[in-house]
C-alpha cells in the first residue's frame, strides 16, 4: 500500500509519516527532503534561485517516482495538488490522508517551526496571515478532492492522529475485502 499525506505546511505531514512508517513498518519519504537532498539546496534557495516553476517540476519529478515503490508513506508538500496531474497521480496511486488545521493552529506552528524560512519560503507578497488565508481557500477544495480520509490535527498528538489513521486504514482494507 502507498500512503500519500497532503495538507497544507504545518500540519503534519512528515512527523505524521515518520511515525506511521515507523508504527506499520514502511518505508517513509518526505518530497521536500528528496528535492532538498538531490538538489543540495534548501527550498528557499531552490526558489530564489530558479523560480516556483522550477521547484514545482522537482516536486512533480519526486512525486512521479514513487510509482515504481509499493509499500511507501509520502509526505507531499502543500502546494503539490495544485497541479492537476499531481492530484489525479495520488488520487488513483494509493490511499491518500488530507492532514488539516485551522488557521490559528497553522500560523502558531508556522511562527514555531525553525525551519519556516529555509523550507517554507513565502508564496505571495503578503503578510504571513494573509498568504496562508488566501492559500487554504484556494486549495481546500483540492485536498478534499484528491483525499481518501481528512484529519484535523489541530489539539491531537502526533501518536493521537497515527492512532486515528491505523484505524481508518484497517476499516479500508475489511471494507476492500468484503468488496471483493
Amino acid at each position: 500500500m502507498k500512503i500519500f499525506l497532503i495538507g497544507y505546511r504545518c500540519t503534519g505531514k512528515t512527523t505524521i509519516g515518520q511515525i506511521l512508517a515507523k508504527s506499520i513498518l514502511i518505508d517513509f519519504i518526505d518530497i521536500d527532503q528528496i528535492i532538498e537532498k538531490e538538489s543540495k539546496l534548501n527550498i528557499a534557495l531552490i526558489v530564489k534561485k530558479y523560480g516556483w516553476d522550477y521547484f514545482r517540476s522537482l516536486e512533480k519529478k519526486a512525486l512521479f517516482n514513487t510509482k515504481y515503490s509499493d509499500n511507501l508513506i509520502v509526505a507531499t508538500g502543500g502546494g503539490i495538488v495544485m497541479d492537476h496531474e499531481n492530484l489525479n497521480f495520488i488520487k488513483n496511486s494509493g490511499f491518500c490522508i488530507w492532514l488539516d488545521a485551522d488557521i490559528k493552529t497553522i500560523l502558531k506552528r508556522l511562527q514555531n517551526d525553525a525551519q519556516t524560512a529555509l523550507s517554507r519560503p513565502s508564496l505571495t507578497d503578503n503578510t504571513l496571515l494573509e498568504e496562508t488565508k488566501k492559500l487554504l481557500n484556494s486549495r481546500k477544495p483540492l485536498y478534499e478532492k484528491s483525499s481518501h480520509m481528512k484529519i484535523d490535527t489541530a489539539g491531537k498528538t502526533p501518536h493521537k492522529i497515527v492512532n486515528i489513521i491505523e484505524k481508518g486504514l484497517k476499516d479500508v482494507r475489511q471494507h476492500h475485502r468484503q468488496s471483493i
